[in-house]
């Protein structure tokens, strides 16, 4: 077998492990949110409206921690629910202002620690890794379908 070095997959694992555990070493303790949590206020806050299907899709997470984290946003009174007029069965969510300064006070930390996680690289190789990652999301959306 291949050791993780060798293989580009398991690399793309290792390192998203890793960049969460640098997440959660960092912002958790200081915030008390979990990744999830931070995820949906940061889709919340950049696409008002959106519905947990949604969420869920955009960061391919797991369609239960991503219902966790609404619910626990929700009755911190983060985040609201609003049931949608054209679809019944779902419902939009919306930063309320205590989200929006949740927001607003975490996202300069979690700016930081990305900034030292990419720090590593060069500008040029960034956007190479970038083309070649959009690459492979596309790939495995159409073999998810």
């Amino acid at each position: 077998p291949l050791t993780p070095s060798e293989n580009v997959l398991s690399m793309i694992h290792i390192l998203s492990n890793r960049v969460t555990r640098a997440f959660s070493t960092e912002v958790e303790p200081k915030f008390d949110i979990t990744l999830a949590e931070w995820r949906v206020i940061l889709m919340l806050h950049q696409h008002p409206g959106v519905t947990a299907n949604e969420i869920t899709h955009r960061w391919s997470m797991d369609k239960m921690a991503v219902n966790r984290a609404i619910r626990k946003l929700e009755d911190a009174g983060a985040i609201s629910r609003t049931r949608k007029r054209h679809d019944k069965r779902s419902y939009e969510l919306n930063l309320t202002g205590r989200g929006q300064r949740m927001y607003e006070a975490i996202v300069p930390v979690a700016n930081a620690r990305y900034q030292q996680i990419i720090s590593a690289l060069e500008r040029e190789e960034l956007s190479e890794i970038a083309e070649k990652l959009n690459r492979l999301l596309e790939r495995t959306e159409e073999l998810g379908r």
